[in-house]
């Protein structure tokens, strides 16, 4: 019996020695590559503040991006779906898909459309990370594992939060299950990144909340109504997501054309507006809403109309980042309403949005640590366990699977809407 324990031992040492190093090596590509993404995403908004008239390019652009993918054969663009699928099913993800992706998501933020940078992380990531198991010849259950390390690694060279970063990608892919075989690969992958991304001066978010307010029944029940109010607003960015996506494939099935009249309605909007905040990633919006306590009521839905309208007619980059803008714009005006302190509703209303369009709610307490420094963590977990439930089987994501009931501790193993249906 001690010789097999030893036996046992040994191996797993072995294990974990070898995810170790791949972790690795995985983070310090995804640190380079995320960061690259990073600089480059930055670039594309400041060019663009600096100079307006480059949305009337935006058609052009998104002529260009449709070349772009039939000509690396991709014209049925899966986004996020295939990188979840792969590691569900243990399929291989071409390398292209990294390419493609990021001259992409560059030209959608430099012209004027209204995305964030998430999304092209998971895919790259992926990418890299599946085309690496290959180079190490590992098998199709372990090339699963190391495809959510490099979505863990980029992620977390964007934001600076490697919890999160290693939490959502074991999270947001079977809703109700955790792959806890990730936890310590996604985890170094994650760190590994974060620092190679430090080291070239990415600057990770963090913000400081002026006032926040004790725990006790007040602060509480303004948290759970804000957290309500943050499960509806995702649920509204989620249905205009899908609502305009299938519109616009149902009736215009022509890629040219169906990205070209979504780049004439952004320009309508952004002329009738008279501002470009909502255009690119609106961080703008983002910082004033958290740093200030300043945001317009309008704001969170205008961001959901640019953000749904640009992704679904064929721009890419990703709806997190948005999620994030959306939350904390809402917030911000709710909050004021609920008579919290503004700075801390925005704070709460941008992790809650967050929680109920992508349900993962770990993942997103861990975000409000690390870039709130946990200050609240209590009210923050009670506002995404509101939103994660109330916001039902919503998501930002198509290829997400529910395995688990939101409402019943009851194993299902089966797709978002037989869950639903049987709720």
């Amino acid at each position: 019996m001690i010789k097999r324990k030893l036996i046992v031992m040994v191996h797993y040492i072995r294990l974990s020695v070898k995810w170790c190093l791949f972790s690795i090596l995985t983070g310090t590509v995804c640190g380079l590559l995320g960061s690259a993404l990073y600089f480059f995403v930055q670039w594309a908004n400041e060019i663009r503040g600096e100079h307006d008239w480059l949305l009337l390019f935006l058609p052009v652009a998104g002529l260009i991006i449709v070349k772009i993918y039939q000509m690396f054969d991709l014209k049925e663009d899966k986004g996020t779906d295939l990188i979840f699928d792969s590691v569900r099913n243990a399929q291989a993800i071409p390398f292209k898909i990294t390419v493609v992706s990021f001259l992409s998501t560059i030209f959608t933020h430099l012209f004027g459309g209204s995305a964030g940078r998430v999304g092209v992380a998971i895919q790259m990531g992926g990418s890299i990370s599946s085309n690496l198991s290959k180079i190490f010849k590992l098998n199709p259950k372990d090339r699963s594992l190391f495809v959510m390390c490099g979505m863990a690694g980029l992620i977390s060279a964007l934001f600076g939060t490697p919890l999160m970063a290693a939490f959502l990608s074991m999270e947001v892919i079977s809703i109700g299950v955790i792959y806890y075989a990730a936890f310590l690969p996604c985890l170094l992958t994650s760190l590994v990144s974060y620092f190679v991304a430090e080291a070239l001066n990415i600057t990770p978010m963090r913000y400081t909340i002026a006032s926040v307010p004790t725990l006790n029944v007040e602060s509480v029940t303004k948290v759970i109504f804000l957290g309500v109010g943050c499960a509806i607003v995702s649920i509204m960015f989620c249905a205009a997501m899908k609502l305009w996506g299938d519109t616009v494939k149902k009736h215009i099935e022509n890629q040219y054309i169906r990205i070209l009249i979504g780049s004439g309605i952004i320009i309508i909007l952004t002329l009738i507006t008279g501002s470009q905040a909502y255009n690119g990633s609106s961080a703008s919006l983002l910082n004033t809403a958290v740093m200030y306590g300043q945001a317009h009521p309008y704001d969170f839905i205008l961001k959901i109309l640019f953000t749904a309208i640009t992704l679904q007619s064929g721009y890419k980059g990703g709806a997190v980042f948005p999620a994030l803008v959306i939350g904390a714009t809402f917030g911000c005006t709710f909050g004021w309403w609920l008579g919290l302190p503004v700075e801390f509703a925005a704070a709460v209303g941008m992790v809650a949005v967050f929680c109920g369009s992508v349900n993962c709610p770990i993942a997103s307490i861990f975000l409000s640590v690390e870039v709130f420094g946990g200050a609240g963590i209590v009210l923050f977990a009670i506002a995404c366990a509101i939103s994660f439930v109330f916001s039902g089987y919503f998501t930002v994501f198509p290829g997400q699977q529910f395995v688990y009931s939101k409402l019943r501790i009851e194993y299902k193993h089966s797709t978002m809407r037989n869950v639903e249906e049987d709720d």
